[in-house]
């Protein structure tokens, strides 16, 4: 059996117009695997091992370490390339001026969807001297150490995904994207990459186990950390800035807060400061470069398909999986050693130092109804993605482990389904038996691609925007599986429908309470509290239809399922953890183009702007009225004073209506119903933006032209239906 192990190989490259100096990373041997496929290619980078010794003619890495007066060269040293600095205008003249060029909110490029290199280049090392030629536009002003960690050769183009370090440190988030067309010049760009990277670095003031406690006792009881994830490192948060700490990784107690998300990692600044946290599936483990001998554990199965008929919500439903002998053991396993899929127990692996118990019957026809359908359910997203040349969740075959009985640590059963990232050289889901989640399947292929998509971001901000887009995804690529293997009866894209517990609309997503367009009712607006849970993580389910809708529009425009499945996996390959709606839509036209559908962008260009998705979302969810509602705008004088507080709208007899949190630009924007209610309009201030203590409220006066703390000078207000009205700047 084939050696499956991945390493991560540090690409050492004097970055001498930055004044970088190199770094050395261990490697681990592994052998090479490819598919068979000429169309789609997943591949490990070669690189030469700088540690490795050299004869007498090699060169070393570095023109500054070459010395020539050690030996005799028979020709001269090449002088190194000058790399010249571009301008935006420089890559416009490059692409006759249809290049798109993205900026983040630090005002850096992001996305770049054209030509930006005057040569085609050879290997990774080559393009990455193409990012030389755009330092200054990604805002690199200092040294930076990308982490080569796979390629991807699809239809003629190759995608290079690499990840920033920093001394000994891979920064959190921090991904790069180059694309060579097939002639090999570098045609498409998207970074998460930090700028800051050249602070100094303090001694830490407090040691791992300190920082776990200081976690502890900053989230409360219920929480447990996982030890062996504890450790230093390099945090990237939204806008790209970078922070030495310690993350230390805990369960997520609360298992419906998120649909995907059973762990959260905290940060710990080495002063001893809670920073922050958020929700994730993906453990931020080097397991991937360990080799677990996950593969030993299918030698011995002997497997056999066996037919089975259960009742799937209320019709009896016949499916063929395989289940494996095992003659050492004599015991039948629900496993598959061709996919090398098995299922274990949920809490032995979770919450007994991974302890591994299979899923075993001495009778093979006497198991579990939902773990049978949900063990087929990943059998089939498996050959879904195999169809399109992505073995396993990370294109390299990696083992599939299917926990049942998703439950906390007191085997309390979590309603729940989720995927659970990659632990001990295993990609990992959860399956509860309290629900029926995983008799659909494309609930299932949801699940698997939130795995396929966290290895090609190589990163996961599961929050506001960046969550959106993940959840997107997921339900865009769950949906296609799932009518690509003709598993579904319904039309309206519906994600759960054939397990009962319909859960949302992809073709029109009102019928589950879920937005078309930024601002309408059922918008969630993006916020810091977003990144620690609040609301849905910003949104991430609710919001999730923003993009989603459009594969539906595709679809409907006369895409087949096999053009979108291409389309949204290339789009997948091209994108990096701190990609917005700005970027996304230059992702989704470079995907247009290069999968050979360019008469696609017009639907989404015209997409981006009946949602409102183009420019500043913040500010076009301010501006847009709604019969039935009036908008109430309430900026605050400060962007921190603004997380510490929670807008709630209160009926006149003192019930809650609602309650908004502040948008990133800093103002609260609610749609409150225009109907006979009269309201009262309170900001209630916290000392922190965890809310851990009320500090006080101010309420909209009598006359709507300021904020009080006198409850006689409070005013009640009745609604104008499709009004927006902008309240005195709170301070």
């Amino acid at each position: 059996m084939k050696d499956r192990r991945f390493r991560l190989l540090a690409i050492l490259l004097a970055l001498s117009i930055l004044g970088a100096a190199c770094s050395k990373n261990e490697t681990t041997e592994k052998t090479k695997k490819k598919t068979e496929s000429p169309e789609y290619e997943q591949h490990e980078m070669e690189t030469k091992d700088p540690d490795a010794e050299t004869s007498e003619t090699e060169e070393t890495t570095e023109p500054s370490q070459r010395d020539t007066s050690a030996r005799t060269s028979p020709t001269p040293t090449p002088t190194p390339e000058v790399i010249p600095l571009l301008t935006e205008a420089d890559i416009q003249s490059m692409n006759n001026n249809n290049a798109i060029i993205v900026k983040n909110d630090e005002g850096h490029v992001s996305t770049i969807v054209g030509r930006f290199f005057h040569r085609p280049v050879a290997d990774v090392e080559e393009a990455i001297d193409a990012v030389k030629g755009v330092q200054e536009l990604l805002g690199l002003q200092t040294g930076y150490f990308p982490l080569a960690m796979y390629g991807a050769t699809y239809d003629g183009y190759t995608y290079y995904t690499l990840k920033q370090i920093y001394g000994d440190l891979t920064v959190q988030n921090a991904t790069l994207k180059i694309v060579l067309d097939p002639e090999g010049y570098p045609c498409m760009l998207q970074s998460s990459l930090v700028t800051n990277l050249g602070y100094a670095v303090s001694d830490p003031k407090i040691n791992g186990s300190q920082a776990e406690q200081i976690v502890l006792s900053q989230v409360g009881a219920g929480y447990s950390v996982m030890h062996e994830y504890t450790k230093k490192t390099c945090l990237a948060d939204e806008i790209s800035q970078a922070q030495h700490c310690f993350q230390v990784v805990t369960n997520n107690p609360d298992g419906t807060i998120g649909f995907d998300m059973p762990y959260i990692i905290h940060f710990v600044d080495y002063d001893g400061n809670y920073i922050k946290s958020y929700p994730t599936g993906f453990l931020p483990d080097d397991s991937n470069i360990a080799d677990y001998g996950n593969d030993s554990y299918f030698t011995d199965l002997v497997p056999e398909n066996r037919t089975y008929t259960i009742d799937r919500n209320g019709e009896s439903y016949a499916f063929t999986v395989p289940i494996s002998y095992n003659s050492v053991d004599q015991q039948y396993y629900m496993a598959d050693p061709s996919r090398k899929i098995i299922v274990a127990d949920f809490f032995e692996f979770e919450f007994n130092d991974r302890n591994l118990v299979f899923e075993t019957s001495s009778d093979p026809d006497n198991w579990s109804e939902n773990h049978l359908i949900t063990y087929y359910n990943y059998i089939r997203s498996y050959d879904f993605y195999n169809a399109f040349h992505i073995q396993s969740t990370d294109s390299f075959g990696m083992p599939m482990l299917i926990l049942t009985g998703y439950c906390d640590e007191n085997r309390e059963p979590v309603n729940n389904a989720c995927n659970m990232g990659v632990t001990n050289g295993w990609s990992v889901f959860g399956a509860a038996d309290v629900n029926t989640y995983c008799y659909s399947l494309d609930v299932c292929a949801h699940e698997f691609t939130h795995g396929v998509s966290g290895f090609a971001r190589q990163g996961n901000i599961y929050a506001n925007e960046f969550g959106a887009i993940n959840e997107a995804f997921s339900d865009i690529m769950g949906n296609i599986c799932e009518m690509y293997m003709g598993d579904t009866w319904d039309t309206d894209w519906l994600l759960g429908e054939t397990s009962g517990n319909t859960m949302r609309s992809m073709s029109n997503p009102y019928l589950y309470n879920q937005p078309i367009f930024i601002g309408d009712p059922y918008y969630l607006s993006p916020s810091l509290q977003g990144m620690y849970g609040i609301q849905d993580n910003g949104g991430v389910h609710i919001n999730n239809t923003l993009i989603s809708y459009l594969c539906y529009k595709l679809y409907a425009a006369g895409m087949t399922l096999d053009d979108l499945a291409r389309f949204f996996l290339c789009a997948m390959e091209m994108h990096t953890p701190t990609a917005d709606y700005d970027d996304l839509y230059a992702i989704f036209v470079a995907a247009a183009q290069l999968c050979g559908h360019a008469e696609i962008i017009p639907v989404i260009s015209q997409h981006w702007a009946d949602t409102n998705l183009t420019g500043d979302r913040s500010k076009n969810a301010e501006s847009v009225a709604i019969n039935g509602f009036q908008r109430i705008n309430i900026p605050f004088e400060s962007y921190e004073l603004a997380t510490h507080c929670i807008v709630s709208v209160y009926y006149s007899n003192g019930q809650i209506a609602l309650q908004a949190l502040c948008q990133p630009d800093g103002v609260a924007s609610i749609l409150i119903p225009a109907d006979d209610n009269s309201y009262i309009i309170i900001v209630e201030e916290y000392s922190d933006e965890f809310w851990s203590a009320k500090t006080g409220e101010k309420a909209l006066d009598y006359y709507g032209t300021g904020w009080t703390t006198d409850a006689n000078n409070m005013g009640t207000f009745t609604m104008d239906s499709g009004d927006v009205a902008t309240l005195p700047v709170y301070s």
